[in-house]
């Protein structure tokens, strides 16, 4: 007589207590395994705020350094160019005057960028205001910048920092890139979200395709924007088409927590 295969007991074969206690055990498995993988991705999350937290602060002592130190030291060097013109009547040298000026350029250009690196003003004074700097800053004859910021509650330094950023790799997109002449940018709350808008009429793009090149570190820094709303658990939505301009959606929670219902045609 040839012996039978044994067949594998299953869920049908036990009784039926039995069958739901070992149901209750596997969801008592899968709900430890999902609190685990998001207490995982909420350190995650800290551990990645605090390393740009830290960038942050490396930018602003950057800025201040390259304010108080080689902007202060260039500027001592134009008054003893100008002093050194005046006693030795250098008016009319020609390679004075062009040091003269060569130490003018200098002076602006290591302020222009120790603003960039991290302004003064968004510090001092708020979000509001550093974004209307930063628009006329951006800004030409050539692509008009309009701010229009609601009444917002106080920002933690983090959040307005990042939506600065946001604004900051906006504007420079829609002007270098898209070659845009209007550009628009809305930054409001709506109940428990901050939501902020930026639109250009510049020539558009392929949104993938601007993506891919941002992930490779060829282009713009769409993808790591991106990432770093993430971070603080909002979302990135981007929308274009050619020669039909560009958006860019921000929605963010106020409280820094879960992350906002992802709405169609976010950026992945």
């Amino acid at each position: 007589m040839t012996d039978r295969p044994r067949r594998t007991p299953s869920l049908f074969d036990a009784p039926a207590a039995d069958t739901r206690d070992l149901l209750a055990r596997m969801r008592e498995q899968q709900e430890q395994l999902f609190a685990q993988l998001q207490s995982s991705d909420q350190h995650f999350r800290r551990l990645a705020r605090s390393v740009w937290r830290v960038q942050e602060d490396e930018r602003r002592r950057l800025a201040r350094d390259l304010h108080d130190g080689i902007g202060q030291h260039l500027t001592a060097l134009r008054h003893r160019l100008d002093a050194l013109a005046r006693e030795r009547g250098g008016a009319d040298c020609v390679p004075l005057r062009e040091a003269i000026a060569l130490c003018e350029t200098a002076v602006e250009e290591t302020r222009a960028m120790s603003r960039l690196l991290r302004p003064q003003i968004l510090d001092d004074i708020g979000l509001d205001a550093a974004l209307r700097w930063l628009a006329r800053q951006t800004g030409s004859e050539t692509c008009a910048i309009e701010v229009d910021v609601g009444p917002l509650p106080e920002l933690d330094e983090g959040l307005a920092t990042l939506l600065f950023r946001v604004a900051q790799e906006a504007f420079t997109n829609a002007h270098k890139h898209a070659h845009a002449r209007n550009v628009v940018l809305r930054l409001a709350a709506r109940g428990d979200h901050l939501q902020l808008l930026v639109v250009d009429d510049g020539i558009g793009c392929d949104v993938d395709a601007a993506l891919g090149k941002s992930r490779a570190g060829d282009s713009t820094g769409l993808a790591s924007i991106g990432e770093r709303v993430r971070l603080f658990g909002g979302d990135l939505a981007l929308s274009s088409n050619k020669d039909e301009g560009f958006q860019l959606r921000v929605t963010l929670p106020l409280g820094g927590g879960a992350p906002a219902a992802r709405p169609e045609g976010t950026a992945a």
